[in-house]
């Protein structure tokens, strides 16, 4: 039985800007990090791994967050481009789960330090969704 108990769901015409809707919701509601999500990627051996990462960005293109490309995370995904993504405001009563490819891309960030190496380090996956499920 899927019952729902949180606020009330308010039908979006698109899954995305439901996600945001819901995502504002979050950042009231949430003591901590609303825009923290689940990232479930598989190793070369067809092992997941799931890890927390946070969201840095969403609109009708995909989901946006950072990763360094040679982390364990980057070197999986760099091998397998599709990942699974889940949100879960406990607040709120909600969860959404996303599953897809992604898209590399170079995000270069402005400091003192040495930019090859942070351009180098910092890549920014966008995760287009292929299927979105509300619970």
């Amino acid at each position: 039985m899927n019952e729902h108990h949180g606020p009330p769901i308010i039908e979006m015409a698109s899954p995305v800007d439901q996600f945001l809707a819901w995502l504002g919701e979050a950042e009231s509601s949430e003591p901590n990090d609303p825009n923290a999500m689940a990232l479930a990627t598989v190793d070369g051996e067809g092992l997941p791994n799931v890890r927390m990462v946070l969201l840095k960005g969403a609109d009708e293109q995909g989901f946006v967050f950072y990763t360094n490309k040679d982390s364990q995370k980057g070197q999986e995904l760099a091998a397998n481009a599709k990942a699974a993504l889940v949100f879960h405001w406990k607040s709120l009563n909600r969860q959404v789960r996303l599953r897809g490819a992604l898209v590399a891309q170079r995000k270069c960030y402005e400091t003192d330090q040495d930019n090859d190496f942070l351009e180098h380090a910092a890549l920014s996956q966008r995760f287009a969704p292929t299927e979105t499920k509300k619970t």
